[in-house]
């Protein structure tokens, strides 16, 4: 099955604004190189990805465990994976998720997803995820698991995702919010086909129906550049996302932090930026939200990317960094990396710095998002 959460299907509340969630993680392609099935004519240099089931479930995990919203609570959360595999819901209950291939994928986002959930209630938030490969030419295309079946059409297996979001203006769900943590490369392979690409486009519209109050969609890369993951681990993208949703994108608004679909994505594109120079990888993000901001979640104890060094290397190696709120205290000795990463806490923070050949430095640090970036004149 493809419902995450709740359990039970029975349970969906459809009277009310909710969230509803549509999550695809692919990372196995039969038909690319390094595949197990039936090798595709045309494979556009594309192999199998270790990053994008692991995030697939991260993100459904996180809505499950940490999203909150109180005018817009959770309503349920579809996911894909490929390959297939049994996962355990927060609540400790198990469940077998089906494959992200395009029949699956047809079979659950319009009928249920789209037209039953999304379509309930003018207050309902739409939230769309897709970790896998993508191929950008005229629109952006994401390949499903079956994707370049040799017994099938070259592009009968992808989603034509800049149609199908032109097609969502005709659901009522007035926040829509989709992810597209893929590539957004045009491969010469594409460019060369006689054929054009023509994706599925999962939902359609006409020029009567009434673009939505709030859309919004942030890429995991720049137009005609690749999008990254460290191996066996989340993408670059999702760790931004989730960062910018718990704090880089937060503000405060009548004594409660918010993140909303504008905050959200200056928060992302700060903290891909910090991300950059930790992994010495050229990380980019590319957000368009349009309409008036809507908000997203409320973070309850919002949190910062961190990064602190000093400004010479004999001072960065000699430097004993310690940082303390409260009862929280983070310690990283002399002779480890520097710059020192981590997440803080909002607010003030005591710094002391030791060294042998300078003097100490001891002084109050005030963390605010989106991130906090320190680097001592020594």
């Amino acid at each position: 099955m493809t419902l995450y959460w709740p359990a039970d299907a029975k349970d969906i509340d459809l009277t009310a604004p909710r969230l509803h969630a549509f999550i695809i993680g692919v990372g196995e392609y039969p038909h690319l190189m390094g595949g197990a099935g039936n090798a595709a004519a045309v494979n556009f240099g594309l192999q199998q990805l270790t990053t994008t089931v692991i995030t697939a479930k991260r993100i459904a995990n996180w809505l499950a465990t940490e999203y909150n919203n109180p005018a817009v609570p959770l309503g349920s959360i579809e996911l894909l994976l490929s390959p297939e595999e049994v996962v355990q819901r927060p609540d400790g209950s198990q469940v077998a998720i089906d494959g992200a291939t395009m029949k699956n994928v047809r079979d659950a986002f319009r009928p249920r997803w789209l037209k039953q959930r999304c379509d309930a209630h003018k207050g309902n938030i739409a939230f769309f995820y897709f970790a896998g490969h993508g191929i950008s030419s005229a629109s952006q295309y994401l390949l499903m698991s079956d994707f370049s079946d040799p017994n099938c059409g070259l592009w009968d297996n992808c989603v034509d995702f800049d149609g199908t979001r032109a097609g969502m203006r005709s659901v009522k769900a007035d926040t829509q919010v989709f992810f597209v943590d893929a590539c957004r490369e045009t491969p010469i392979d594409a460019l060369v086909q006689v054929n054009p690409p023509s994706g599925a486009r999962l939902s359609d519209a006409t020029i009567f129906d009434q673009i939505a109050s709030s859309s919004a969609v942030y890429h995991a890369a720049a137009d005609g550049l690749q999008a990254y993951g460290p191996a066996d681990n989340v993408t670059y993208f999702a760790s931004a996302l989730l960062d910018a949703l718990e704090g880089a994108g937060a503000r405060q608004r009548n004594g409660q932090w918010v993140v909303d679909t504008f905050l959200l994505g200056s928060g992302l594109g700060h903290v891909m930026t910090l991300l950059s120079s930790e992994v010495n990888r050229n990380l980019t993000v590319n957000p368009n939200a349009s309409g008036k901001p809507a908000a997203i979640h409320y973070p309850t104890a919002p949190r910062v990317r961190a990064s602190v060094s000093c400004q010479t290397v004999q001072a960065n190696a000699e430097a004993l960094i310690e940082l303390q709120q409260g009862a929280t205290a983070f310690l990283s000795q002399a002779g480890e990396k520097r710059p020192w990463t981590g997440r803080l806490a909002v607010g003030d923070w005591q710094l002391r710095m030791t060294f042998q050949s300078f003097p100490q430095v001891q002084r109050t640090e005030k963390v605010v998002p989106p991130v906090f970036e320190l680097e001592v004149p020594i």
